[in-house]
């Protein structure tokens, strides 16, 4: 028989931290020791339920951290020393970015040898608070857990996103709390999107006469309707009105196509990861763009030329500062998901219905198929250029893969030029965050890190013994910009995971930019033609390594079929640029 916890004990203030994050679901911390938090350490050995995940290197653990939280919902946690915690920003910037719940905990010196020229006496809280939602520095044992209470709050509620505790090392070692200081009082502390922030009623209701004026409207989604769970609404706003439903790389699998022509209503993306037919549309015949958690950035608009301008707008997000930066639209502040159940509430009343003639959702229906016709045509003509090309092209890649992976595995990639590929070439294979990609800042290097995050995401969702796939598409350049020293830990923690590598021996997206910008004048693009799969074999993972097509489908199925740890490195046409699809 278990003894119940003595709630009275006065415990060192790592353990209690270690209790305090297990009791709000958190299950791993990513990151590395260092002398300043080795009483968390002892705290996490002595909490039955919490795990540490030992990386290399604490940008990726903070990756790691980052796609953990992406994936099961939960907060993902991160840790460091002062100095490894400078490695946090770029992990931290991304997932701020991306909208997601990040606690990055970083140790300090000793309050007592704050100024006296230690070498580790670093302004961490300064450094950080610019690039999360909220960060504190702790100095006073009593207040650790009021400080990390509200971080988690500011994590996990409204558009959620990283935060930061830099804590003394002698608060963490201390021993001055109870046990039940570090235990909630309240069920339900830190809710992520249970309660539902509706919009005020006077931005739907005049959301709703511009819906009920257009001729042609499209639902743009992005990450934040994912992350608010709005398939349901989605779907439906779209079969009401009939309108096609774009997203960005990072809003793919708020639906997915279907085989009933009538209710095929998702066509991909659009902007500088999407196809022509689909930017042409949403130029051309649409004249009201529903945006639905989505920050319009740069990559994802082409540089803000799709939606065009002029083009009126309803932007859903639930937070107001991202409405209006790049566009003018009426702005509507609220929960993605709560908002299109009140819009679609007052569509299905009668007296709105009538105002949307039959003859018009006639002609809207006609431009569907119209637009459906035009991406088939396309993707026939495209796909003839690369399916038996040789050299290899990265969109064949991309097949080869979606041919193995089935809507139960996740898809990873690196920023960079393989979002690219994937954004116009991998399919959806099921509703929600099954593709995940850099897109909050595009940091190259996200890729192994993210791996890793996944495959521990996976294991807290399905159990250690699971067949879900996991594969990493990924560049040369991408992967030596970092992850290289990760491969130790895929083959420590024994994870069944596969890295595919796109290998131009060059960085392919700089080189676009370069033809495109720069008038071809190509400079520091050119990488060694390193054998990837020798290092895997080195890191005790399985190495593949193919040069020509007819290797290509039965390696790669064998790789991600295979137990353990595979690497697929495919030598691809280094002539082949990047989809121009913004150019219409």
């Amino acid at each position: 028989m278990v003894e119940p916890d003595n709630l009275k004990e006065i415990v060192k203030t790592g353990k209690g931290l270690a209790r305090f994050l297990k009791e709000h679901d958190i299950e791993y911390i990513f990151g590395i020791p260092d002398g300043s938090t080795l009483a968390l350490y002892d705290g996490i050995l002595a909490t039955e339920g919490i795990d540490h995940v030992l990386f290399n290197d604490e940008r990726s653990a903070g990756f790691a951290a980052d796609t953990f939280a992406r994936i099961t919902g939960k907060i993902g946690v991160c840790d460091a020393g002062a100095a490894g915690s400078m490695n946090f920003p770029v992990a931290l910037a991304e997932a701020k970015g991306s909208a997601s719940p990040v606690l990055a905990i970083a140790g300090l010196v000793e309050t007592k040898d704050f100024l006296r020229n230690l070498p580790h006496d670093i302004n961490v809280a300064e450094t950080l608070s610019p690039i999360t939602k909220w960060t504190k520095k702790v100095i006073r044992t009593e207040n650790l857990t009021r400080f990390a209470t509200y971080a988690l709050k500011q994590a996990i509620n409204g558009r959620p996103g990283p935060v930061a505790l830099a804590i003394a090392s002698d608060v963490l070692s201390s021993s001055e709390l109870r046990l039940k200081d570090f235990i909630p009082h309240d069920a339900g502390e830190c809710v992520v999107n249970k309660y539902r922030t509706t919009p005020a009623r006077n931005e739907i209701d005049h959301a709703l006469k511009m819906i009920l004026r257009a001729k042609q409207p499209a639902i743009f989604s992005g990450g934040g309707a994912v992350l608010s769970e709005a398939y349901t609404e989605v779907a439906e706003l779209a079969r009401i009105l009939k309108a096609p439903v774009f997203s960005t790389n990072s809003g793919k699998g708020i639906m997915i196509s279907k085989d009933d022509p009538l209710d095929n209503l998702y066509f991909g993306t659009v902007g500088l990861f999407g196809v022509k037919p689909n930017n042409k549309f949403l130029r051309s015949k649409v004249d009201l763009v529903i945006v639905v958690g989505n920050r319009l950035t740069e990559d994802d608009t082409a540089n803000f030329r799709f939606p065009d301008q002029k083009t009126s707008m309803i932007q859903i997000d639930i937070e107001p500062s991202e409405i209006g930066l790049s566009y003018k639209p009426w702005g509507v502040v609220g929960d993605p998901k709560a908002a299109l159940f009140e819009i679609i509430r007052r569509l299905r009343k009668s007296s709105a219905r009538k105002e949307i003639s039959e003859d018009l959702l006639a002609k809207r229906l006609k431009n569907l198929k119209q637009l459906r016709q035009n991406n088939n045509r396309f993707r026939e003509i495209d796909s003839r250029r690369w399916m038996d090309s040789e050299p290899i092209k990265p969109q064949r890649i991309l097949k080869s893969i979606s041919d193995v992976l089935t809507s139960e595995d996740y898809l990873v990639t690196d920023a960079s030029s393989s979002s690219r590929w994937v954004g116009s070439y991998y399919p959806v294979k099921s509703l929600g965050r099954k593709i995940i990609t850099p897109r909050g800042v595009g940091p190259t290097g996200f890729g192994v890190g993210a791996l890793i995050g996944t495959c521990i995401a996976v294991k807290s969702l399905h159990g250690k013994e699971n067949k879900v796939k996991k594969v990493l598409f990924t560049g040369d350049g991408g992967l030596m910009n970092g992850g290289i020293n990760e491969f130790e830990t895929i083959s420590k923690l024994g994870l069944n995971c596969t890295i595919v590598i796109i290998n131009n021996s060059q960085l392919g997206y700089i080189k676009f930019a370069q033809t495109f910008l720069s008038g071809k004048r190509y400079f520091e693009i050119d990488r060694p033609h390193t054998d990837f799969a020798r290092v895997t074999e080195a890191f005790g993972g399985k190495g593949f390594r193919v040069e020509k097509l007819a290797d290509l489908d039965p390696t790669i199925r064998e790789a991600i079929n295979s137990k353990g740890f595979t690497l697929v490195d495919v030598v691809v046409d280094p002539q082949e640029f990047l989809p121009p699809n913004s150019f219409v």
